[in-house]
C-alpha cells in the first residue's frame, strides 16, 4: 500500500546509499534519485545528507521514516489479516531473538502454544539485541526477546526480567566455590566470549578498561553462543552470561554460576519487546501467553532459591 517513491525512500535508508538501494529494488540509481527528489519536493525539506560515503537522514527524513515505517506495518498487518479471514491461512508471528534464549527459553514455549492452537505457526529471527530492536521499528517482526541495559525509543517492553550476568564455568574450576568473583579475578584464566553486538560483549569491554594485573585473556569469541557453551562445558575457560540462557546444564550440574562483585553486570534485563502499535489480535494473545510463561518461570525460580 506504500507508494514507489515511499518503498524506494525506505530502501535507501535501509541500504544506506541510492546505489545500494537501487541493487536492491532491481531498478537503475537514476530512478530511484527521481523518487526521493519528488519525495524532497512535495515535502519542501532535503530529507537526506548527502555524504561521500552514503547517505545519512535530516531531522525532516527522519520524521518522514517513522511515519512511512507505521503506514507499512500497518498494511502489512492489515494484509494479514484479511488474508487469514479468507483463506483461512496460518497466523505466522516473527519472533526475534538472540540465539541462547532462541535455544534455551523458546523451543517449550512455542511447542506448548501449537498444540492448543495449532493455526499459529512461527519464525524465529537470530540477531544481537540491536538488531531485533530495529526491526521492530522496521515492521520486520512481531515481538522481540531481548537481552537490554535500557528500552529503546518507539518500542514498548511488554514485560521485564532481571537477567544478571554471572562468571559461568565447569565445577572443577578454581573459582567455582566462591561466592563471588571480581572482574580482576578473571585475569588469570581463559575467556570465551560472544562478539561485540551482545549485551555480554558491551558490558565486559567497558568494565575491562584499566585495573591492575595481567590483561585478559580473551582465548575464545565467536558469534555463536553454542561455540561458546560448548568450549566452557569441556573446561577450556570460562564466559560471561545470565542464568536464564543455561538452566539445563546449570540444573544438572555440569556448570556453575557465580555472581561478579560489580554492579554493572547485576543491571542487565530480559525484555519481551513490541513495536509501539497495536498487535494483530493472534499475534497479542501468543505475547500475554508468553509473558505469562515467563513470569511463572520467574516465580519457580524464586520458590526454589527460597527453600532452606
Amino acid at each position: 500500500m506504500l507508494s514507489t517513491a515511499h518503498r524506494h525512500f525506505l530502501e535507501v535508508v535501509r541500504a544506506g546509499s541510492i546505489k545500494d538501494a537501487a541493487a536492491a529494488l532491481h531498478v537503475a540509481p537514476s530512478a530511484v534519485s527521481r523518487q526521493i527528489a519528488k519525495l524532497e519536493h512535495g515535502c519542501g525539506a532535503a530529507l537526506f545528507e548527502r555524504r561521500p560515503h552514503g547517505m545519512v537522514l535530516t531531522r525532516a527524513g527522519e520524521m518522514l521514516a517513522d511515519y512511512v515505517r507505521r503506514v507499512a506495518m500497518d498494511a502489512d498487518h492489515v494484509l494479514r489479516d484479511i488474508r487469514s479471514l479468507r483463506q483461512a491461512e496460518l497466523t505466522t508471528v516473527r519472533i526475534g531473538s538472540n540465539e541462547a534464549v532462541a535455544r534455551n527459553v523458546l523451543p517449550g514455549i512455542l511447542g506448548a502454544y501449537r498444540v492448543e492452537h495449532p493455526d499459529v505457526a512461527f519464525q524465529v529471527h537470530i540477531a544481537s539485541p540491536g538488531v531485533v530492536t530495529q526491526r521492530l521499528r522496521d515492521g520486520l517482526i512481531d515481538v522481540g526477546l531481548a537481552f537490554s541495559l535500557k528500552p529503546g525509543s518507539g518500542i514498548d517492553v511488554r514485560y521485564e526480567i532481571v537477567s544478571p550476568v554471572r562468571v559461568i564455568m565447569v565445577p572443577e574450576h578454581a573459582l567455582a566455590t566462591r561466592a563471588s568473583v571480581s572482574l580482576d579475578d578473571l585475569r588469570h584464566y581463559p575467556i570465551a566470549l560472544t562478539d561485540s553486538g551482545t549485551t555480554v560483549r558491551l558490558l565486559f569491554d567497558n568494565s575491562a578498561v584499566g585495573g591492575d594485573g595481567p590483561p585478559f585473556n580473551v582465548a575464545y569469541s565467536s558469534n555463536s553462543s553454542s561455540v561458546i557453551r560448548a568450549i566452557v562445558e569441556a573446561g577450556h575457560a570460562v564466559t560471561l552470561a545470565g542464568e536464564i540462557t543455561l538452566a539445563e546444564p546449570l540444573r544438572r550440574g555440569a556448570l556453575v554460576a557465580v555472581p561478579l562483585q560489580q554492579p554493572a553486570f547485576a543491571a542487565r534485563t530480559l525484555q519481551v519487546q513490541t513495536a509501539s502499535r497495536a498487535l494483530p489480535e493472534a499475534t497479542e494473545r501468543f505475547v500475554r501467553r508468553l509473558i505469562a510463561v515467563l513470569s511463572a518461570d520467574v516465580l519457580a525460580r524464586q520458590q526454589v532459591m527460597r527453600i532452606p
